[in-house]
């Protein structure tokens, strides 16, 4: 297991339920004398991330703003590297140079029905430092642009929210839409506007969302005050992630750089900002036209209409777009067996103003492991594979700092064991996600973690909240999963938790200590509770002695997509265009093979077999690999994945067999859907062969 012979063997605690003189289950993955040791050291790891430090982390890096690239930004990393040396640790600076924007001018002006300068930037609180250098309410990666017109309520800016306008013959052409935050991802918003013929978008964060009606808001209460702001990237993340001018490879200082005109995460935007939803409501209430139906009506106290007319507003929005340094923290821990096979644990420092929750948290839950390993370390222990500790720079702009750093360690991920993503985490309410195959080992981890305010887990919590379930969901876009995961094939679970109310502080200044401490988690024990389920999913990939991947509910969820499909094309089209009967029947095949795996690690732990532990492990690392398709997705050749991958239309929502729905739902395109039912069946051959002997 890793240990040297120096350090003492700690007795392991028995389960709950069983007598001190009953042999332990052993834990899946492990022999019963290698489950011994792992309880052992999981016992002594999870004592040591505690809330007092918790506390002094957050109250220390969340001092200063720290946008992607800035001055605060480097000021955080130093903190960052300064904490891990003090832990024993040796972290690398790694340097990227990426495409970012930087707002020059933010203004938002009603001409009509009256003249008003709306507000752009969020009220100074008394203790917050350092305010001056928060950027104004922005949406990176907007085209600059100085546009007048009549304004349109467009709900939410989604596909059928465009098309219920047009049906009501209320055009677009020429004018601002006004859309809410929620339900997709924000650059699917304007992306959809520009296509109905908008010339610009303004997005503001409604109160029956997470504002008001919700709730006490900020700062006496978590919620959305009125002049909050929910900043972020309109970059088309759907299309890639990273860099936009290196899609692919790492975007060292003397890459080689697309122009922006060719970039995909640069296409199909207009100029487009963010204001509160007290900016928005002179401009709400003075809107002619009919009145929206009760499904668009927000939280403000009056009728909302959907325009044009009343309304007129004035955008002069510039921003510099430059190619500038950021940085990626990085912490190697060599595996003593299997130093080739790599587990990373990363979550993103970078923020668009202070980021206690967004994603501190997150960091923080990475220093604590790091804190415990360093400790375990001096004793002479190491894992048995080798442990990557990573804070990630650029996240908010497009998954910038992991996309880069994946691609440049392309050839070193293909034998990583799993990327655990750690991106808002902390809070009562957990909800993770993950591939099929980790699903029981999230499972497992949470069983082992005493849950805050409860004489329970957090398994125990997690069901409770649930109505007696464990929901998992499969991961779609919006973190630092999606190279790991989406691009390479590394297996991945991301494991977020909130608080009710923290929608309220999402990507705004009162994301900061003083909410985090009064509101979001004010025992700070969440967030200790969340760094020991991180440390120990780590640890248990890091050490079994067969990797616990589940590929048999892999197979059979599969199975029902690919059914799912099928009836999908008899209710929108009427015919079965693409017929997958025999991606099917791989995939039942892919499930015989996947339970004849595990019943093949069942007897060999059950045996200490040691000489079956490297096969098993190379061939249960290899399965998720085989999902990928070289040619990429259709329009979108980033993203290989073809069991998910972000919606085209949603952003953040997982889009099931991606390459078939896209070409034939969104494309129409029967014919190239037809090409990826190959590649599909294909993969689900090779995923089949790889889990058998």
């Amino acid at each position: 297991m890793g240990l040297a012979t120096a350090v003492p063997l700690v007795a392991a605690t028995p389960a709950t339920g069983q007598t001190p003189s009953s042999p332990p289950t052993p834990i899946p993955g492990f022999t019963a004398k290698s489950s011994a040791w792992q309880r052992a050291y999981e016992k002594e790891l999870s004592a040591i991330p505690s809330a007092a430090n918790a506390r002094l982390l957050d109250a220390e890096l969340a001092r200063e703003p720290a946008v992607a690239g800035t001055t605060g930004d480097w000021h955080r990393v130093q903190r960052i590297v300064r904490e891990l040396r003090s832990y024993g640790l040796k972290p690398e600076v790694k340097t990227y140079y990426t495409y970012l924007s930087r707002p020059k001018r933010v203004s938002v002006e009603m001409t009509a029905p009256e003249r008003r300068v709306l507000p752009v930037k969020e009220s100074k609180q008394p203790w917050q430092k350092y305010y001056d250098d928060i950027i104004p309410g922005y949406n990176g990666l907007s085209p600059s642009g100085n546009v007048e017109g009549e304004v349109v309520y467009a709900n939410y800016g989604r596909p059928e929210d465009f098309a219920l306008l047009a049906k009501n013959g209320i055009s677009l052409k020429g004018k601002i839409a006004l859309v809410r935050y929620g339900q997709v991802f924000r650059g699917v918003k304007p992306a959809q506007a520009a296509k109905a013929g908008a010339k610009a978008v303004i997005i503001y964060s409604d109160p029956a969302n997470d504002g008001f009606i919700r709730g006490t808001v900020y700062p006496q209460g978590p919620w959305r005050a009125s002049d909050g702001i929910q900043r972020g990237s309109v970059g088309q993340m759907m299309y890639a992630a990273g860099d936009p001018l290196t899609p692919g490879w790492p975007s060292t200082k003397h890459a080689p750089r697309l122009k922006p005109s060719q970039a995909p995460e640069l296409q199909g935007l207009i100029p487009t900002t963010p204001i509160s939803y007290g900016a928005a409501e002179p401009l709400l209430r003075a809107l002619d036209g009919a009145q929206v139906p009760k499904e668009w009506q927000g939280g403000l106290p009056f009728p909302y209409h959907f325009g044009p007319g009343g309304t007129r507003v004035h955008l002069d929005l510039q921003s510099d777009f430059i190619t500038t340094p950021i940085w990626d923290v990085t912490v190697r821990i060599p595996g003593a067996e299997r130093p080739d096979q790599e587990v990373v644990l990363g979550g993103h420092h970078d923020a668009w103003a202070y980021g206690s929750l967004d994603n501190l948290s997150g960091t923080e839950n990475v220093l604590q492991v790091a804190r415990a390993l360093g400790k375990l370390q001096k004793r002479g222990w190491r894992p048995d594979r080798t442990v990557v500790l990573a804070t990630w720079d650029g996240e908010e702009y497009g998954i910038y700092g992991s996309t880069e750093y994946a691609e440049e360690h392309e050839k070193q991920l293909r034998n990583a064991v799993a990327y655990v993503n750690m991106d808002i985490a902390a809070g009562s309410e957990f909800s993770p996600s993950a591939t099929p195959a980790l699903d029981q080992s999230v499972i497992d981890a949470s069983k082992e973690v005493a849950w805050p305010g409860t004489d329970g887990t957090l398994y125990d919590a997690w069901k409770q909240q649930n109505n007696g379930q464990t929901p998992i969901d499969r991961i779609g876009g919006g973190s630092d999963f999606q190279p790991f995961f989406q691009r390479f094939g590394v297996p991945a679970m991301d494991l977020g938790a909130s608080s009710p109310g923290s929608s309220g502080n999402y990507h705004c200044t009162c994301d900061d200590f003083y909410s985090t401490d009064r509101f979001g988690d004010p025992t700070w024990e969440y967030h200790a509770a969340m760094s020991r389920l991180a440390g120990i999913a780590t640890l248990r990939l890091a050490n079994a002695d067969v990797i616990a991947m589940h590929y048999q509910p892999y197979a059979s969820e599969t199975v029902g997509y690919l059914n799912d499909f099928t009836t999908e094309q008899r209710k929108k089209l009427g015919t079965v265009a693409v017929d997958v009967s025999r991606d099917v029947a791989q995939a039942q095949a892919w499930e015989r093979a996947a339970q004849s795996i595990q019943t093949q690690a069942d007897m060999a732990l059950a045996k200490g077999d040691t000489a079956a532990f490297r096969s098993l492990n190379d061939r249960l690392i290899r399965a998720e690999r085989d999902l990928l398709t070289n040619a990429g997705l259709p329009a979108r050749p980033w993203y290989r994945h073809q069991i998910y991958a972000p919606g085209l239309d949603t952003g953040y929502a997982t889009q099931r067999l991606p390459g078939l729905h896209d070409a034939l739902f969104l494309k129409n395109d029967p014919a190239t859907a037809r090409a990826y039912e190959a590649r599909l069946y294909n993969s689900l051959q090779a995923a089949t062969r790889s889990l058998t002997l």
